[in-house]
Order: structure tokens, then C-alpha cells, then sequence
């Protein structure tokens, strides 16, 4: 009898090995310090809640063309459980059917979603449901190198700078010998606050490009003319660098327009230059304006195993979302996180959320990833004077319709 009941014992805990639920998470792969917090909250929930009910995360990035290799793997029925949706391509997602509504089960568990912040809750609702909860979000700010600034003797940039004013200053490095103040992306995100700044707008009310209103044009010509005209910017790579981040982490420039994950990034694997950098808002011109970026967590429709992933999802914007804020420097989307987060350096990202505009340009097809694309090949060109804005403007006009699948 007690062989038997030894046998019975160990029969159930193999089968408790083997029971676990696995779920996995997908989004892209991040730099060294946010794949680390990510991993590190997949290892807390594994040995924490996953433990007692039975579920294994693991952490499956998608390395190349997110977005491309997302949609196959989605519509081939080998998708990821749960996985990032940037809120630039969730209405895209949404109308291809492939996410899971929300509502019902923040219902059941009476989940509270009012703990986040309204207008990321809104990002990712089609059809008034609800298809992700936001992980994080984030703004740019001006990042400058103080010593840089100090050894040129040029005035620290502040809060209150316009558009002239920063501009005068980058020129006062430049004629004071430092050649490349600011390290500038040909990325049409990074321009829409110099859009939206100028008093632009990206369409108009039927949902055309508005980018060849005279508005829009003025942002879009002062950004190419730091580069071009006053031969005060240079993109990363001309640099040496790979990204914005890197750019003044290495030295290689004053100023960059920087979200807040470069400051794990930047304390981590730069501290000598951390010391040295102090972050301020962005210029305004009519008005002031920044980036809102925003990724959501979102649940496969096609999973098998729906209670799981939700009970991971859950995880994931509370204690897992607490776990990366502090580990990767993105900002809390949950308002009762964002109040404990006293990090000096992230106050001034916190503030551009009062005059944000979301990362999301409408469309009358919810598409606008190869308008993207276009976009900043055309901004490439405009960088190394290949084509005019007008030639730029032009064709966008022309094959707008096209890039956005009307």
C-alpha cells in the first residue's frame, strides 16, 4: 500500500511538471537594459504567480521586421500569446481581427482600469472595445551634454526655449568650434512635433495629408534646414552611432530629442556621461508639442489558452510594468505608479503628456506603416539634399492614397 501510494505521488507531481501552461510574449528585442527588465519580470512572475497557477511565461522577441513577421506568424496560427502593439499599427491590427477584447474579462475580475491614464486606455480602443492595455509610455525631451556647453561657453538650453532660441544656441557651438551639436533622426515621429509646433497638422478633416498646408511646411522645412541650411545636425549613423541615444551617450554630439528609455541605457553603460547631461522640455513655436509613444500589451484572439494569457497580461501592466519602469526608465501608464516615480530626470518626460499628441496618424483604412516607411526615406533624401521639399511634398501629395491602401 505505501509503494502504491508513493507511485500515486509520484505520478501526480510528473504530471504537475508537465501541466504548467506555457505562454508566450512577444514584442521587439531592446537594448541591453530593457531586456533585462523585461526578463526580469518573466522570472518574477514564473516564480511568483505562475508558481501557483500553473503557468510558464516565456519571453520570445521578434527580431527584423516586427510587425511583418508578427502578422505571418498571426495569420499562420503560430502567433505569441501575448505580444507588443505600437499604437501607430493597433487599428491596423484591430480591423485584421487578430486581438483579443479586453472587456470582458476586466469586468469579471473587476480589474481596475481607471488606475490608467485615460488617454492610453482611448489609444487602444476600436469600436469603443478595449484590445490592449498600455505597458508604458513615453515623450521626447531635449537632452543636452552641460560640459559640452560649458566648454564652449554657450548658455545652458531651459524650459522656456523657442525654436529661435535653440536654434541660436546650437549656432553659438557651431561658430565656437564644436562641429556637430545635434544628432537629429530622418524619422517622420520626430518630426511631427516640429509639425504640430509650427501650428501644422498631419490631415485634415477628411483624413488627406495635410503636410503641404503652409504650416506643416514650415516645421517640416526647419527641420531639414538644421541639417541642411545651418549645417548644425547630422544623423547618428554620420555620426558613428546607431541611434539618438547612443549619439550623445558617446559623446558624439550636444543635443539630441531623446525619449526617457535612454536613461537607463545611458546610467547603465555611459555613468560618466550621465553625470553630465541635463534634460529640459521641448522648444515651443505657436505652441509647444512632443511625442506621446505608447505600446500596449495585447492578447492573441487565436490562443488556446485565453485565462492564462490574461492572468500574464495582468501581471504585466502592474507589477511587471512597476519592475520595467524602474529598470528600463519608460514611464508608468498606471497614474498610481507614476506618482510614486520621484527619478527627477523623468519629471520633465511627465510633463509633455499635458501637450502630447499620440504617435497615430488617422487614415481613412486605419494603415499608414508604408506611408511611414516612404515618409522616411523621402526625409532620408531631404537630409543629403538629393530632392526639395517641394519635389518631397509632391509625392507624398501624389501617391498618398496608394501608400495608405485607399
Amino acid at each position: 500500500m505505501r509503494k502504491l501510494m508513493v507511485v500515486l505521488v509520484t505520478v501526480l507531481l510528473t504530471v504537475g511538471l508537465f501541466a504548467a501552461t506555457k505562454i508566450t510574449i512577444s514584442g521587439w528585442p531592446g537594448n541591453p537594459v530593457e531586456e533585462g527588465a523585461i526578463k526580469k519580470a518573466v522570472e518574477t512572475f514564473n516564480s511568483t504567480i505562475g508558481k501557483q497557477k500553473g503557468i510558464e511565461v516565456v519571453w520570445e522577441p521578434i527580431a527584423g521586421d516586427y510587425k511583418q513577421v508578427l502578422m505571418t506568424r498571426l495569420s499562420g496560427g503560430t502567433g505569441p500569446d501575448i505580444f507588443y502593439v505600437d499604437v501607430y499599427v493597433f487599428e491596423e491590427l484591430a480591423r485584421a481581427n487578430v486581438l483579443l477584447p479586453l472587456d470582458t474579462y476586466v469586468k469579471r475580475d473587476n480589474f481596475d482600469i481607471n488606475d490608467f491614464y485615460s488617454s492610453l486606455i482611448d489609444a487602444f480602443k476600436y469600436q469603443n472595445r478595449l484590445y490592449g492595455i498600455a505597458k508604458d509610455f513615453s515623450t521626447l525631451a531635449v537632452w543636452f551634454n552641460k560640459e559640452i556647453f560649458d566648454k564652449y561657453k554657450v548658455p545652458y538650453l531651459t524650459n522656456n526655449e523657442t525654436w529661435d532660441t535653440f536654434l541660436n544656441k546650437l549656432l553659438q557651438l557651431k561658430k565656437a568650434g564644436y562641429e556637430t551639436p545635434l544628432a537629429l533622426a530622418p524619422d517622420f515621429n520626430r518630426v511631427i512635433p516640429f509639425i504640430i509646433s509650427f501650428g501644422g497638422r498631419l490631415v485634415k478633416p477628411d483624413l488627406s495629408t495635410a503636410l503641404g498646408e503652409p504650416n506643416s511646411r514650415k516645421g517640416l522645412q526647419f527641420y531639414i534646414d538644421l541639417v541642411t541650411k545651418y549645417k548644425v545636425a547630422k544623423e547618428p549613423s554620420a555620426l558613428g552611432s546607431g541611434w539618438l541615444g547612443e549619439a550623445i551617450s558617446t559623446e558624439k554630439c550636444a543635443v539630441v530629442m531623446e525619449g526617457p528609455w535612454t536613461i537607463g541605457f545611458m546610467r547603465d553603460s555611459f555613468p560618466n556621461t550621465f553625470k553630465k547631461v541635463a534634460v529640459v522640455e521641448m522648444p515651443k513655436g505657436i505652441k509647444k508639442s512632443t511625442m506621446i509613444y505608447t505600446v500596449a500589451w495585447s492578447i492573441n484572439r487565436a490562443t488556446p489558452n485565453k485565462d492564462a494569457a490574461w492572468e500574464v497580461l495582468k501581471f504585466l501592466v502592474t507589477e511587471g510594468q512597476k519592475i520595467f519602469v524602474e529598470g528600463a526608465g519608460v514611464l508608468a501608464s498606471r497614474k498610481s505608479l507614476a506618482a510614486q516615480d520621484k527619478d527627477p530626470i523623468k519629471q520633465v518626460f511627465y510633463k509633455g503628456a499635458e501637450y502630447g499628441v499620440p504617435w497615430k496618424v488617422l487614415t481613412p483604412t486605419g494603415l499608414f506603416a508604408t506611408a511611414n516607411d516612404q515618409i522616411n526615406s523621402l526625409l532620408k533624401d531631404l537630409f543629403y539634399e538629393k530632392i526639395s521639399l517641394d519635389e518631397a511634398i509632391k509625392t507624398i501629395e501624389t501617391n498618398y492614397n496608394k501608400w495608405i491602401g485607399k
